[in-house]
């Protein structure tokens, strides 16, 4: 398994270990979440999960190459959709 992450999956201050924790712990996960962030791309998969204190749910995008390479890209406390 690789993963590798954009300067972007930072941005919010989220750090790494909270970002695996909340996809290993996930409360959801939807494959093929969203549109490619750029021609011939893949489609991110979404989860939202849990950081490490349990304090807060973390949602992280990522493109998924199988068998389980990861490009995670975005990273950001969950918030309530209106």
């Amino acid at each position: 398994m690789s993963i590798r992450w954009t300067p972007s999956a930072a941005k919010h201050g989220v750090n790494q270990a909270d970002a695996l924790n909340a996809i290993e712990l996930h409360v959801y996960w939807l494959r093929a979440f969203d549109e490619p962030r750029f021609e011939g791309g893949l489609r991110p998969d979404l989860w939202i999960g849990p950081n490490r204190s349990r304090t807060q749910l973390i949602e992280v995008l990522a493109e998924v190459t199988p068998p389980a390479d990861l490009l995670i890209f975005h990273v950001m406390e969950a918030r309530r959709k209106c």
